[in-house]
Protein backbone atom coordinates (compact mmCIF):
# COMPACT_ATOMS: atom_id res chain seq x y z
CA UNK A 1 0.00 0.00 0.00
CA UNK A 2 1.27 3.46 -0.92
CA UNK A 3 2.02 5.87 1.90
CA UNK A 4 -0.42 8.80 1.83
CA UNK A 5 0.39 12.51 2.09
CA UNK A 6 -2.33 15.14 2.42
CA UNK A 7 -0.78 18.41 1.23
CA UNK A 8 -2.45 21.74 2.05
CA UNK A 9 -1.47 25.11 0.55
CA UNK A 10 -2.20 28.67 1.62
CA UNK A 11 -3.13 29.83 -1.89
CA UNK A 12 -4.08 28.72 -5.39
CA UNK A 13 -2.01 27.57 -8.34
CA UNK A 14 -1.44 31.15 -9.58
CA UNK A 15 0.62 31.83 -6.45
CA UNK A 16 4.30 30.95 -7.10
CA UNK A 17 4.93 29.36 -3.69
CA UNK A 18 1.75 27.25 -3.78
CA UNK A 19 2.34 26.25 -7.38
CA UNK A 20 5.98 25.23 -6.96
CA UNK A 21 6.31 24.14 -3.33
CA UNK A 22 2.77 22.75 -3.25
CA UNK A 23 1.36 21.50 -6.54
CA UNK A 24 4.70 20.54 -8.14
CA UNK A 25 5.94 18.84 -4.96
CA UNK A 26 2.66 16.87 -4.67
CA UNK A 27 2.99 15.66 -8.25
CA UNK A 28 6.60 14.61 -7.77
CA UNK A 29 5.92 12.82 -4.49
CA UNK A 30 3.27 10.83 -6.34
CA UNK A 31 5.99 9.79 -8.77
CA UNK A 32 8.16 8.69 -5.86
CA UNK A 33 5.95 6.17 -4.13
CA UNK A 34 3.44 8.35 -2.26
CA UNK A 35 -0.30 8.60 -2.68
CA UNK A 36 -0.51 12.38 -2.60
CA UNK A 37 -3.67 14.48 -2.44
CA UNK A 38 -3.42 18.25 -2.63
CA UNK A 39 -5.89 20.74 -1.20
CA UNK A 40 -5.30 24.26 -2.44
CA UNK A 41 -6.94 27.39 -1.14
CA UNK A 42 -8.38 29.67 -3.81
CA UNK A 43 -10.99 32.39 -3.51
CA UNK A 44 -12.36 34.76 -6.16
CA UNK A 45 -14.52 36.57 -3.59
CA UNK A 46 -13.78 40.29 -3.31
CA UNK A 47 -16.48 41.19 -0.82
CA UNK A 48 -14.98 40.96 2.70
CA UNK A 49 -18.04 39.22 4.18
CA UNK A 50 -18.27 36.65 1.37
CA UNK A 51 -14.52 36.09 1.48
CA UNK A 52 -14.70 35.44 5.23
CA UNK A 53 -17.52 32.93 4.74
CA UNK A 54 -15.51 31.19 2.04
CA UNK A 55 -12.46 30.92 4.33
CA UNK A 56 -14.56 29.39 7.12
CA UNK A 57 -16.26 26.94 4.74
CA UNK A 58 -12.92 25.93 3.19
CA UNK A 59 -11.41 25.44 6.67
CA UNK A 60 -14.26 23.17 7.81
CA UNK A 61 -14.00 21.09 4.63
CA UNK A 62 -10.28 20.56 5.27
CA UNK A 63 -10.88 19.66 8.93
CA UNK A 64 -13.35 17.04 7.71
CA UNK A 65 -10.77 15.69 5.22
CA UNK A 66 -8.26 15.18 8.05
CA UNK A 67 -10.85 13.55 10.32
CA UNK A 68 -11.69 11.02 7.60
CA UNK A 69 -8.04 10.35 6.67
CA UNK A 70 -6.12 7.20 7.61
CA UNK A 71 -4.24 6.92 10.88
CA UNK A 72 -0.81 6.86 9.23
CA UNK A 73 -1.43 9.65 6.71
CA UNK A 74 1.07 12.52 6.83
CA UNK A 75 -0.22 16.09 6.96
CA UNK A 76 1.94 18.45 4.89
CA UNK A 77 1.23 22.17 5.32
CA UNK A 78 2.80 24.48 2.74
CA UNK A 79 2.73 27.85 4.54
CA UNK A 80 -0.87 27.37 5.70
CA UNK A 81 -4.27 25.90 4.86
CA UNK A 82 -5.68 29.25 3.71
CA UNK A 83 -4.80 32.94 3.77
CA UNK A 84 -5.25 33.34 7.56
CA UNK A 85 -2.48 31.97 9.79
CA UNK A 86 -4.87 31.68 12.76
CA UNK A 87 -6.89 29.02 10.93
CA UNK A 88 -3.69 27.25 9.93
CA UNK A 89 -2.57 27.12 13.56
CA UNK A 90 -5.92 25.72 14.73
CA UNK A 91 -5.80 23.17 11.89
CA UNK A 92 -2.25 22.22 12.92
CA UNK A 93 -3.13 21.79 16.62
CA UNK A 94 -6.24 19.77 15.80
CA UNK A 95 -4.37 17.46 13.40
CA UNK A 96 -1.41 16.86 15.67
CA UNK A 97 -2.80 16.84 19.19
CA UNK A 98 -6.44 15.77 18.74
CA UNK A 99 -6.01 13.29 15.87
CA UNK A 100 -2.39 12.34 16.61
CA UNK A 101 -1.12 12.98 13.06
CA UNK A 102 2.46 13.61 12.07
CA UNK A 103 2.62 17.10 10.60
CA UNK A 104 5.19 18.59 8.20
CA UNK A 105 5.46 22.36 7.90
CA UNK A 106 6.98 23.90 4.77
CA UNK A 107 8.14 27.53 4.88
CA UNK A 108 9.93 29.54 2.20
CA UNK A 109 9.69 33.12 3.52
CA UNK A 110 10.33 34.91 6.81
CA UNK A 111 6.67 34.72 7.87
CA UNK A 112 7.77 34.76 11.52
CA UNK A 113 8.78 38.41 11.08
CA UNK A 114 5.08 39.27 10.70
CA UNK A 115 3.49 36.72 13.05
CA UNK A 116 6.19 35.41 15.39
CA UNK A 117 3.97 33.62 17.93
CA UNK A 118 2.04 31.50 15.41
CA UNK A 119 4.89 30.75 12.99
CA UNK A 120 7.50 30.04 15.66
CA UNK A 121 5.12 27.58 17.31
CA UNK A 122 4.33 25.91 13.98
CA UNK A 123 8.07 25.44 13.53
CA UNK A 124 8.63 24.28 17.12
CA UNK A 125 5.78 21.76 17.24
CA UNK A 126 6.08 20.22 13.76
CA UNK A 127 7.41 16.68 13.33
CA UNK A 128 9.46 17.97 10.40
CA UNK A 129 10.16 21.45 9.04
CA UNK A 130 11.00 21.88 5.35
CA UNK A 131 12.70 25.18 4.46
CA UNK A 132 13.62 26.79 1.15
CA UNK A 133 16.94 28.44 2.03
CA UNK A 134 19.95 28.67 4.33
CA UNK A 135 18.69 31.66 6.32
CA UNK A 136 15.45 29.84 7.10
CA UNK A 137 17.35 26.67 7.95
CA UNK A 138 19.45 28.46 10.57
CA UNK A 139 16.37 30.19 11.99
CA UNK A 140 14.22 27.05 12.18
CA UNK A 141 17.03 25.10 13.84
CA UNK A 142 16.68 27.36 16.88
CA UNK A 143 13.20 25.90 17.48
CA UNK A 144 13.30 22.40 16.00
CA UNK A 145 16.12 19.90 15.43
CA UNK A 146 14.28 18.11 12.62
CA UNK A 147 14.75 20.61 9.77
CA UNK A 148 15.50 19.81 6.12
CA UNK A 149 16.59 22.26 3.43
CA UNK A 150 14.82 21.52 0.15
CA UNK A 151 15.34 24.47 -2.22
CA UNK A 152 12.49 25.68 -4.38
CA UNK A 153 13.05 23.57 -7.47
CA UNK A 154 12.07 23.53 -11.13
CA UNK A 155 10.75 20.98 -13.59
CA UNK A 156 13.66 21.11 -16.03
CA UNK A 157 11.69 19.20 -18.67
CA UNK A 158 9.61 22.34 -19.15
CA UNK A 159 12.65 24.61 -19.44
CA UNK A 160 14.38 24.00 -22.72
CA UNK A 161 17.47 26.25 -22.48
CA UNK A 162 17.12 29.56 -24.30
CA UNK A 163 18.79 29.50 -27.71
CA UNK A 164 21.58 32.05 -27.59
CA UNK A 165 20.82 35.14 -29.68
CA UNK A 166 23.45 37.32 -31.31
CA UNK A 167 21.90 40.76 -31.21
CA UNK A 168 22.50 44.47 -30.79
CA UNK A 169 19.20 45.02 -28.97
CA UNK A 170 19.55 43.19 -25.63
CA UNK A 171 16.48 42.27 -23.60
CA UNK A 172 16.69 42.37 -19.82
CA UNK A 173 13.92 40.53 -18.02
CA UNK A 174 12.20 40.57 -14.64
CA UNK A 175 9.68 37.84 -13.79
CA UNK A 176 7.81 38.44 -10.56
CA UNK A 177 4.57 38.76 -8.68
CA UNK A 178 3.09 42.25 -8.15
CA UNK A 179 4.56 42.44 -4.65
CA UNK A 180 8.14 42.00 -5.93
CA UNK A 181 8.18 44.53 -8.77
CA UNK A 182 8.91 47.29 -6.26
CA UNK A 183 12.46 45.93 -6.07
CA UNK A 184 13.01 47.33 -9.56
CA UNK A 185 13.35 50.77 -7.92
CA UNK A 186 16.87 49.71 -7.03
CA UNK A 187 17.72 49.74 -10.74
CA UNK A 188 16.43 53.21 -11.67
CA UNK A 189 19.86 54.83 -11.58
CA UNK A 190 22.06 52.04 -13.01
CA UNK A 191 19.63 51.30 -15.86
CA UNK A 192 19.24 55.01 -16.49
CA UNK A 193 23.02 55.35 -16.88
CA UNK A 194 23.19 52.28 -19.14
CA UNK A 195 20.41 53.71 -21.35
CA UNK A 196 22.73 56.61 -22.21
CA UNK A 197 25.17 54.19 -23.88
CA UNK A 198 23.29 51.06 -24.98
CA UNK A 199 20.12 50.03 -26.77
CA UNK A 200 18.21 47.62 -24.54
CA UNK A 201 14.71 46.89 -23.29
CA UNK A 202 13.46 45.79 -19.87
CA UNK A 203 10.66 43.20 -20.01
CA UNK A 204 8.59 42.97 -16.84
CA UNK A 205 6.55 39.77 -16.77
CA UNK A 206 3.91 40.07 -14.05
CA UNK A 207 0.24 39.57 -13.23
CA UNK A 208 -2.15 40.91 -15.91
CA UNK A 209 -4.19 42.70 -13.26
CA UNK A 210 -1.09 44.65 -12.32
CA UNK A 211 -1.10 46.83 -15.45
CA UNK A 212 -3.34 49.34 -13.73
CA UNK A 213 -1.59 49.28 -10.37
CA UNK A 214 -0.68 52.91 -9.60
CA UNK A 215 2.70 52.37 -7.88
CA UNK A 216 3.90 50.36 -10.86
CA UNK A 217 2.65 53.00 -13.32
CA UNK A 218 4.67 55.57 -11.39
CA UNK A 219 7.74 53.32 -11.53
CA UNK A 220 7.17 52.75 -15.24
CA UNK A 221 7.18 56.51 -15.85
CA UNK A 222 10.30 56.93 -13.71
CA UNK A 223 12.16 54.51 -15.98
CA UNK A 224 10.88 56.26 -19.10
CA UNK A 225 12.11 59.64 -17.80
CA UNK A 226 15.58 58.10 -17.57
CA UNK A 227 15.39 56.85 -21.15
CA UNK A 228 14.83 53.20 -20.20
CA UNK A 229 12.43 51.27 -22.43
CA UNK A 230 10.11 49.09 -20.33
CA UNK A 231 7.55 46.62 -21.63
CA UNK A 232 4.95 45.06 -19.34
CA UNK A 233 4.07 41.50 -20.38
CA UNK A 234 1.13 39.67 -18.74
CA UNK A 235 2.22 36.56 -16.88
CA UNK A 236 0.42 33.26 -17.43
CA UNK A 237 1.32 29.70 -16.49
CA UNK A 238 1.06 28.72 -20.16
CA UNK A 239 3.06 31.65 -21.51
CA UNK A 240 5.83 31.97 -18.90
CA UNK A 241 8.31 29.64 -20.60
CA UNK A 242 7.75 31.28 -23.98
CA UNK A 243 8.41 34.72 -22.50
CA UNK A 244 11.55 33.49 -20.74
CA UNK A 245 12.91 32.52 -24.14
CA UNK A 246 12.74 36.18 -25.14
CA UNK A 247 15.07 37.31 -22.33
CA UNK A 248 18.86 37.65 -22.62
CA UNK A 249 19.68 38.69 -19.03
CA UNK A 250 17.64 38.04 -15.87
CA UNK A 251 17.24 40.73 -13.20
CA UNK A 252 16.82 39.87 -9.50
CA UNK A 253 17.17 43.02 -7.36
CA UNK A 254 16.39 42.80 -3.63
CA UNK A 255 16.47 45.28 -0.77
CA UNK A 256 18.97 44.42 1.94
CA UNK A 257 16.42 43.95 4.72
CA UNK A 258 15.31 41.32 7.23
CA UNK A 259 12.52 40.00 4.99
CA UNK A 260 14.87 39.61 2.02
CA UNK A 261 17.37 37.68 4.16
CA UNK A 262 14.92 34.76 4.26
CA UNK A 263 13.67 34.75 0.65
CA UNK A 264 14.35 31.56 -1.30
CA UNK A 265 15.85 33.03 -4.48
CA UNK A 266 13.44 31.36 -6.90
CA UNK A 267 13.62 34.24 -9.37
CA UNK A 268 17.32 33.50 -9.92
CA UNK A 269 16.70 29.73 -10.11
CA UNK A 270 13.97 30.36 -12.70
CA UNK A 271 16.38 32.26 -14.95
CA UNK A 272 19.10 29.66 -14.51
CA UNK A 273 16.79 26.81 -15.50
CA UNK A 274 16.18 28.60 -18.81
CA UNK A 275 19.91 29.15 -19.36
CA UNK A 276 19.63 32.90 -18.75
CA UNK A 277 22.52 34.58 -16.89
CA UNK A 278 21.11 36.20 -13.72
CA UNK A 279 22.26 39.50 -12.24
CA UNK A 280 21.15 39.65 -8.61
CA UNK A 281 21.53 41.65 -5.43
CA UNK A 282 24.20 40.25 -3.14
CA UNK A 283 21.60 39.46 -0.46
CA UNK A 284 20.35 36.38 1.38
CA UNK A 285 19.96 33.12 -0.55
CA UNK A 286 21.37 34.71 -3.72
CA UNK A 287 24.83 34.29 -2.16
CA UNK A 288 24.33 30.51 -2.05
CA UNK A 289 22.90 30.23 -5.58
CA UNK A 290 25.09 32.56 -7.64
CA UNK A 291 28.83 32.16 -8.04
CA UNK A 292 29.79 35.71 -8.92
CA UNK A 293 31.27 35.85 -12.41
CA UNK A 294 30.67 32.13 -13.10
CA UNK A 295 26.94 31.39 -13.36
CA UNK A 296 25.74 34.96 -12.86
CA UNK A 297 26.65 38.23 -11.19
CA UNK A 298 26.07 39.54 -7.66
CA UNK A 299 25.76 43.29 -7.04
CA UNK A 300 26.16 45.32 -3.85
CA UNK A 301 25.53 48.85 -5.16
CA UNK A 302 24.58 50.99 -8.17
CA UNK A 303 28.12 50.95 -9.56
CA UNK A 304 28.29 47.15 -9.54
CA UNK A 305 24.86 46.90 -11.20
CA UNK A 306 26.06 49.27 -13.91
CA UNK A 307 29.42 47.54 -14.48
CA UNK A 308 28.16 43.96 -14.44
CA UNK A 309 25.17 44.62 -16.65
CA UNK A 310 27.45 46.56 -19.00
CA UNK A 311 29.73 43.53 -19.33
CA UNK A 312 26.84 41.25 -20.24
CA UNK A 313 25.30 43.74 -22.65
CA UNK A 314 28.61 44.23 -24.46
CA UNK A 315 29.95 40.67 -24.43
CA UNK A 316 27.89 38.07 -26.29
CA UNK A 317 30.32 35.27 -25.43
CA UNK A 318 30.06 36.08 -21.73
CA UNK A 319 26.26 35.92 -21.92
CA UNK A 320 26.41 32.58 -23.69
CA UNK A 321 28.97 30.98 -21.35
CA UNK A 322 27.41 32.33 -18.17
CA UNK A 323 23.97 31.17 -19.32
CA UNK A 324 25.33 27.65 -19.94
CA UNK A 325 26.87 27.60 -16.45
CA UNK A 326 23.59 28.84 -14.98
CA UNK A 327 21.70 25.97 -16.61
CA UNK A 328 24.27 23.49 -15.31
CA UNK A 329 23.75 24.82 -11.78
CA UNK A 330 19.97 24.36 -12.13
CA UNK A 331 20.48 20.78 -13.32
CA UNK A 332 22.85 19.93 -10.47
CA UNK A 333 21.10 21.63 -7.53
CA UNK A 334 17.58 22.77 -8.36
CA UNK A 335 15.96 19.94 -10.32
CA UNK A 336 12.58 18.94 -8.87
CA UNK A 337 13.23 15.33 -9.91
CA UNK A 338 16.39 15.13 -7.77
CA UNK A 339 15.08 17.14 -4.84
CA UNK A 340 11.74 15.28 -4.78
CA UNK A 341 13.65 12.02 -4.33
CA UNK A 342 15.48 13.56 -1.37
CA UNK A 343 12.19 14.77 0.12
CA UNK A 344 10.53 11.38 -0.44
CA UNK A 345 13.38 9.67 1.44
CA UNK A 346 13.04 12.12 4.36
CA UNK A 347 9.27 11.59 4.55
CA UNK A 348 9.71 7.80 4.43
CA UNK A 349 11.99 8.01 7.47
CA UNK A 350 9.30 9.98 9.30
CA UNK A 351 6.71 7.20 8.94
Amino acid sequence: MKRKVLLFTSDGIADPASRIRGYLVARCLSENGFDTRIFMYESTKTNIFMRSLHIIKDFLIKINVVIKSGKEDLIYIQRGVNSLSQFSFIFFLFSKFILGKKVIYDIDDGLFLKEPFIINNLIRLSDLVIVGGHGLFNYAKKYNENVALIPTSVDLKKYSPVAFRKCDHVRLGFVGSPSTTNYLRLLLNPLGELAKHYDFEVRVISSPSYAGYKPFNHLFKSFEKRGVKVKLIPWSAQGEFHELRNIDIGLAPLFNGEWEKYKGGFKVINYMAAGIPPVASDVGEHKHIVQDGVNGFLCKNDQEWFEKLRKLIEDENLRENMGANARKTAEEKYSIEKNAKTLAKILSELL
